[in-house]
C-alpha cells in the first residue's frame, strides 16, 4: 500500500476511539506543554539577567542599610519603592580604593493617578554628569542630554516617544523608549537630578502629596570598580568605610534570582518527568489494547496481502500523529497561559523576565515536539511489533 493509504488508514482508526484518543493528546500535551512553558519561563530569566545586567553596567550597588531588598527588587522587578540617604556618601564611596566610577541615582515612587501608568511607577533620578546606564543610551539613540523638562522612559511605561507623562502636577516630554531588558528599568522613569529636585520641590503647590526631598538626597550609589580591582574586596571597603549603607554586588543580585528561580525549577524538574513517565506508560498501555481488540482487523489486513511491515508501520503512524497533535496542543496552550499570566508568575516569584528571539521559540518548538513524537515511538513500539507478528488465521480467529 501506498504511504498515503497508511496514514489515512492510520487516521480513520483513530477517527473510531475519539475518547481515547482525546485522552492520550492530553496526557501528550500536559506533558509537552509543561515542558515547553518551564523551559521558555526559565530561559527568558536568564537572558533577562544577561541583558538587564549589561544594561545596569554596574559592579556594585550603594544602598541604605535596611533597604538591601527594597534596592535589589527595584532592580529586578522594577517595583516601585522610596529610601533616601546623605548625598556626602556619593564622595565616600568614590574616594575608596577600587572604586573607578561612581554615579548616584533617587527613587520616587509616582502617584497611581500619573496618566502614563495604571499604578505606581519607579522615577528615577541621574546624574548626567556621571552616569554611565542613561547616558551611553542617549549618545546613541538621541545623541544629547536631556532637556530640563524631558524624561527617558522603559520598553513597559504606556507612552511613545513625543509624548507627554505627568507626575506630580509636571508634564515631562519622552525624549526615548529604552529598549526592553525584562528587569526593573523596563518599568521605570529617568529623569535628571536636577529635574526631579524641582519637581519635590513644587510639588507642593500642585500635588495632593507632595514631595519631601531635599536637594543632595540620594538613594543610591552605582559603583563601576576599577580594572584588576577585586569586587569583595571593594564592598568590604565600601561597608567599613561608609557607615549606615549596604552594598549589592552584581554576584548577589544574579544569585538573587537563582535562589527564588531555584524551587520552582526543582518542582518542575520532578512534575514534569512524572508526566512524561505517565505518558509513556498510558500510550503503551493504550496501544496493547488496541492490538487486542483489532486482531481481527489486522488479521484482515494480513490475509489481503499486507506485509508485516506495514502493520508495524500502521501502529507508530497512529502512536505518531497522537503525539503530534498532543505535542502541537501542548505546546500552544503551555505558551498561551505563559503569555497571559507571565505577570503574575514574575510578581509572586520576584523575578525579571525578557520575552526570547523568535529562533529561541521555533528551536524549542522543534525540540519539545520532537520529543514527544519519539516519545509516543517509542513506548509503541512493542505493541506495533506485537501487532506485525500475528498470524493472518489466528488473529482473525482470536478476534471473533
Amino acid at each position: 500500500m501506498k504511504r498515503l493509504g497508511l496514514l489515512y488508514l492510520a487516521a480513520q482508526n483513530l477517527r473510531r476511539k475519539p475518547f481515547r484518543s482525546f485522552v492520550t493528546i492530553a496526557i501528550v500535551g500536559l506533558a509537552a506543554g509543561t515542558l515547553f512553558s518551564a523551559t521558555l519561563l526559565i530561559g527568558s530569566v536568564d537572558r533577562s539577567l544577561e541583558v538587564g545586567m549589561e544594561r545596569l553596567g554596574a559592579d556594585l550597588l550603594v544602598v541604605p542599610e535596611g533597604y538591601q531588598e527594597s534596592g535589589q527588587t527595584a532592580l529586578i522587578t522594577g517595583a516601585p519603592t522610596s529610601f533616601y540617604m546623605d548625598g556626602a556618601v556619593l564622595g565616600q564611596v568614590s574616594s575608596i580604593s577600587g572604586v573607578d566610577q561612581a554615579s548616584p541615582q533617587l527613587f520616587i515612587e509616582s502617584m497611581v493617578s500619573s496618566q502614563c501608568c495604571t499604578g505606581h511607577v519607579q522615577i528615577v533620578g541621574y546624574d548626567p554628569g556621571s552616569d554611565f546606564v542613561i547616558n551611553p543610551w542617549l549618545a546613541q539613540n538621541l545623541n544629547r542630554t536631556l532637556n530640563p523638562d524631558e524624561v527617558v522612559i522603559g520598553s513597559l511605561i504606556l507612552a511613545n516617544k513625543g509624548e507627554q507623562v505627568h507626575f506630580y502636577g509636571h508634564n515631562f516630554d519622552v525624549a526615548g523608549v529604552l529598549d526592553a531588558t525584562g528587569m526593573g528599568a523596563d518599568e521605570s522613569v529617568f529623569m535628571s537630578l536636577d529635574t526631579a529636585y524641582l519637581m519635590a520641590a513644587e510639588s507642593a503647590q500642585v500635588a495632593e502629596s507632595p514631595l519631601d526631598i531635599k536637594p543632595g538626597t540620594i538613594s543610591s550609589v552605582l559603583v563601576k570598580i576599577a580594572p584588576g580591582a577585586n569586587i569583595d574586596q571593594v564592598s568590604q571597603r565600601i561597608k567599613t568605610t561608609v557607615p549606615g549603607t549596604m552594598v549589592i554586588t552584581a554576584n548577589e543580585l544574579s544569585r538573587s534570582v537563582t535562589d527564588r528561580i531555584s524551587g520552582f525549577k526543582r518542582g518542575f524538574i520532578a512534575v514534569d518527568a512524572i508526566v512524561w513517565v505517565m505518558s509513556l506508560l498510558t500510550i503503551a498501555a493504550i496501544f496493547s489494547m488496541i492490538v487486542n481488540e483489532r486482531q481481527r482487523e489486522i488479521g484482515l489486513l494480513r490475509a489481503m496481502g499486507s506485509t508485516r511491515r506495514f502493520i508495524f508501520r500502521l501502529m507508530l503512524a497512529e502512536a505518531v500523529i497522537l503525539t503530534a497533535a498532543g505535542g502541537i496542543a501542548g505546546i500552544f496552550v503551555g505558551g498561551a497561559a505563559l503569555f497571559i499570566f507571565k505577570t503574575v508568575i514574575t510578581s509572586s516569584l520576584g523575578i525579571p523576565y525578557l520575552w526570547p528571539p523568535i529562533l529561541t521559540f521555533v528551536e524549542l518548538t522543534f525540540i519539545t515536539l520532537s520529543l514527544a513524537v519519539f516519545s509516543g515511538a517509542v513506548s509503541s513500539l512493542y505493541p506495533a511489533i506485537s501487532s506485525s507478528r500475528l498470524e493472518p488465521y489466528a488473529a482473525i480467529r482470536q478476534g471473533e
